[in-house]
């Protein structure tokens, strides 16, 4: 006698999994990630690093510039402002404009700062990078 195949129950369960991972996964991942404040955005940023991570070792002079990068990937042209502060003591500022995706290396002039930590910071932000400064 032959043998008949058709869509038996085993099929059917897999056709149903298939199809709530298909319909369901997307959303329900988008839901998860925001419960946890994620998100499949790419993140919006800017950065302020010393132009070579080594100098982050090395000291730095009084007098002597000190050499910093900064990036935009906020999305949106930027103008920053920013400073060099020791101990709450203006030091240095300036500004620097820069569409989304660029990236700038500019010289902080450090005249006036004293042996101890220049804090370069972006005024209005939480970025900011710390240089030792000794006196020769």
């Amino acid at each position: 006698m032959p043998r008949i195949v058709g869509i038996g129950p085993s099929r059917i369960f897999l056709s149903v999994i298939v199809l709530i991972i298909l319909f369901c996964f997307t959303p329900l991942s988008r839901t998860m990630l925001r419960l946890v404040d994620g998100s499949f955005a790419p993140a919006h940023y800017s950065s302020l690093a010393l132009q070579d991570p080594a100098d982050a070792a090395t000291v730095v002079i009084p007098g002597e510039p000190v050499p910093v990068q900064l990036t935009n990937h906020t999305g949106h042209t930027e103008t920053y402002h920013w400073s060099a502060t020791q101990k709450g003591n203006l030091v240095s500022l300036g500004e620097e404009t820069l569409r989304n995706g660029e990236n700038v290396n500019f010289s902080v002039p450090s005249q006036g700062a004293v042996a101890g930590k220049l804090n370069i910071a972006l005024t209005g932000t939480t970025v900011f990078v710390t240089v030792p400064v000794i006196r020769t």
